[in-house]
């Protein structure tokens, strides 16, 4: 029996209609995440099932029409390939719905093909209008991406051959988005509790008042903190504001692990979240905590089934012959809502924040104590990202408008607590932000003051939409003093 749709349309229409679904949403994808989608892996997975998955469906299903009993389909079946693959990607490429959601999209589309069939090549010639316009944008951010250079990122002075005199297990922690002690207690926090802070006394920290971020983001900020030197925003589209390879510098190569490296350290990364980990990109790490087949390649966002807590213990009872170096990070207590539209309020998100908070000490305590408990010569390193930005509506609003000092103040002001080993606390040290917290540190373990002289400046960036394009200004400059001046 000769298959109907055979005769409707040829080899290459099955072709031109099957990956016009895959196409648009192929791009469109890209278009608003290259940030988080730049390794062959990803590349290879989504040309996947964009583009090779819909032309196998087409001749696996094609083969199956000529089984009599489907006969009533040979007219639809294509038209259901194509909306079933077009909905179908869409929703999960940029919606990520959930299991139930997205059935229904799948359903919802297989039976709209019974309405198009007919009108099946002005569908595709519509979607390859689309893509054509979806790539149009991408043009300047694919140019932006190409010609980025991570040579920021590189030191000018010796550092990187840092003898460390001392190698204790250094343990960095950071809770997301903590705003430092000093400002937590002055508006608009107005947060009176000092109970984690004193407890933190107690235990031997050092609290460092007055510390900051130098960018308001994590990526932004990590990259910075790793590379020990600023991008200023170098490595940001000022189109959409996406930062690109900043996890390659986080989790990938870097001078802190690099210099860890050369001085015989083991490095360990610990999370619940795949927000470095997307790209696949650990060459520096010995250890993660999260297996790769939990993290998905085209998203990014909590991991179920994984306590920081237990994985960090399972470690520490290792015997291990080497010097250890953790950096633990999670997204708690975060910062205020991300939009406007998602935002509750300024007060109801100051609230939120302080609940965050208390989850908060309790992750950070249990980690502590068992620091305690298995090592009593640790380095210990709490360090936040960026504040918490209580007091605006949302974390956008630092692109759409000028802020005030204080308004600026909480999304830099950060968390800065550290335990010496043998409480002994180097008094030689000055602790301002971020960008120079390793350069600090390895001075202390390489007992070698000449590599403050390199410190970057203490200043604090933020973008600012001037157009369809932001600019970038620093705000806070080496001494804390506030004011908008445009970087060049």
């Amino acid at each position: 029996m000769t298959n109907p749709t055979e005769k409707l349309y040829t080899v290459r229409q099955k072709v031109f209609i099957t990956l016009a679904a895959g196409l648009y949403p192929l791009i469109h994808y890209y278009n608003g995440n290259f940030d988080i989608a730049d390794s062959w892996y990803q590349f290879l997975f989504l040309v996947g099932i964009c583009l090779i998955l819909p032309l196998w469906l087409v001749f696996m299903i094609g083969l199956l029409m000529k089984w009599k009993p489907l006969g009533f389909l040979h007219k639809n079946y294509l038209a259901a390939i194509n909306l079933v693959v077009f909905f179908g990607l869409l929703s999960l490429l940029i919606f990520h719905p959930g299991k139930k959601f997205f059935v229904l999209i799948i359903i919802g589309a297989f039976f709209l093909s019974f309405l198009l069939h007919k009108h099946l090549y002005k569908v595709a010639v519509l979607q390859y209008l689309l893509a054509i316009i979806a790539l149009v944008t991408f043009v300047p951010r694919a140019f932006f991406m190409l010609n980025y250079s991570d040579d920021w990122a590189e030191v000018h002075d010796t550092i990187v051959e840092a003898e460390f005199k001392s190698k204790p297990n250094i343990y960095v922690i950071q809770p997301d988005g903590y705003t430092n002690f000093d400002e937590m207690r002055k508006p608009p926090y107005d947060n009176q509790n000092r109970g984690f802070e004193r407890w933190l006394e107690k235990t031997g920290f050092v609290n460092y008042g007055n510390f900051r971020s130098n960018y308001y983001s994590t990526l932004t900020s990590n990259a910075s903190m790793f590379a020990m030197k600023h991008h200023y925003y170098s490595n940001t589209y000022p189109g959409n504001l996406k930062t690109y390879a900043s996890q390659d510098i986080i989790v990938g190569k870097n001078t802190t692990l690099e210099i860890l490296k050369n001085n015989g350290y083991e490095n360990y990364l610990l999370t619940d979240n795949s927000f470095f980990l997307v790209f696949r990109k650990l060459e520096s790490y010995d250890y993660c905590n999260v297996p790769q087949s939990k993290i998905l390649p085209y998203d990014t966002g909590g991991v179920k089934g994984i306590d920081i807590v237990s994985d960090f213990e399972k470690q520490l009872q290792l015997d291990k012959e080497k010097p250890q170096f953790y950096f633990i990070e999670k997204t708690t207590p975060s910062h205020i809502m991300y939009t406007t539209a998602a935002s509750a309020g300024i007060e109801e998100e100051r609230e939120a924040y302080f609940k965050r908070l208390k989850r908060a000490h309790g992750w950070l305590g249990d980690l502590i104590r068992l620091i305690e408990k298995y090592d009593d010569n640790a380095l210990i390193v709490l360090v936040a990202d960026h504040g918490g930005y209580v007091g605006l509506t949302s974390v956008k609003e630092v692109e759409r408008r000028r802020l005030n000092e204080i308004e600026t103040i909480s999304v830099f002001s950060s968390l800065l607590s550290i335990k010496w080993p043998n409480n002994q606390v180097p008094q030689n040290l000055e602790f301002r932000s971020n960008v120079n917290l390793f350069r600090n540190l390895f001075s202390y373990l390489s007992d070698n003051e000449e590599y403050l002289l390199y410190e970057e400046e203490d200043g604090s960036y933020l973008p600012l939409y001037t157009g369809l394009n932001a600019d970038f200004f620093r705000l806070l400059d080496d001494e804390g003093n506030f004011g908008y001046q445009k970087v060049e």
